[in-house]
């Protein structure tokens, strides 16, 4: 796994000094091409019998939490994650022009959720309960829905557009993902299900759109040359 990872970003690398993100993107994501508070439900009210049967569900899960669950959960969230899934099929393409797709999708889809957090501006259940004892980066930043949910299912479907054959280890990897935030102490179970949700809405309209269409093929072309 270390040498894939290590391949994984040595083709990355090279990404910033031969491809220009303005060469490959105008907008993966355009504006209102997703009805990112219209899709989702509202979370709970704090303090009501839904929201503790969600706390209940992190306490829980903490209390069962192996040290190879923590050890996952802590694992940085980024494309070299999907590094010992895709393996050497990194080779067969345009590796830092898919970096460069990817990372700008996730930049867009970032700054959209970013603005759907902010409608909720939802508490950390470690901001809640003083029994709730987070790993990994634990910022007291609006909590629904889960960012990481979202970029980990963004991540896996744009992938599988380009290793199709990957496609179900792909997204097995983003629900774990998206599991280990609530592991974590961070999410709510609520947060790590919708996400996941408005995840795939992105995804969605991201590879039907022609930007993403063209730039794909492009890389699949290039590996192939």
């Amino acid at each position: 796994m270390t040498g894939t990872l290590s391949a994984f970003a040595v083709v990355f690398i090279v990404s910033a000094a031969q491809v220009q993100a303005s060469e490959l993107v105008n907008s993966l994501l355009p504006a209102a091409s997703v009805d990112s508070t219209g899709m989702i439900k509202d979370p709970p009210a704090l303090g009501t019998p839904k929201f503790h049967e969600e706390m209940s569900t992190v306490l829980w899960l903490q209390e069962t939490r192996t040290p190879q669950q923590t050890k996952f959960v802590e694992t940085t969230l980024d494309l070299e994650r999907f590094a010992p899934v895709v393996g050497d099929a990194i080779f067969e393409v345009d590796g830092p022009a898919l970096k460069v797709l990817i990372d700008n999708a996730i930049d867009e889809v970032r700054a959209d959720y970013d603005a759907v957090k902010g409608i909720y501006d939802y508490p950390r259940p470690f901001e809640i309960s003083s029994a709730v004892e987070p790993l990994g980066d634990a910022r007291p930043v609006a909590s629904y829905p889960s960012g990481h949910s979202i970029r980990a299912v963004v991540y896996a479907r744009l992938l599988a557009e380009i290793f199709p054959e990957k496609s179900n280890e792909l997204m097995d990897l983003a629900t774990r993902i998206g599991h280990g935030r609530v592991v974590a102490g961070v999410h709510y179970p609520m947060d790590v299900s919708e996400g996941q949700k408005l995840g795939h809405a992105y995804a969605d309209a991201i590879v039907a759109g022609p930007v993403f269409q063209q730039t794909a093929s492009q890389i699949r072309a290039a590996g192939s040359s």
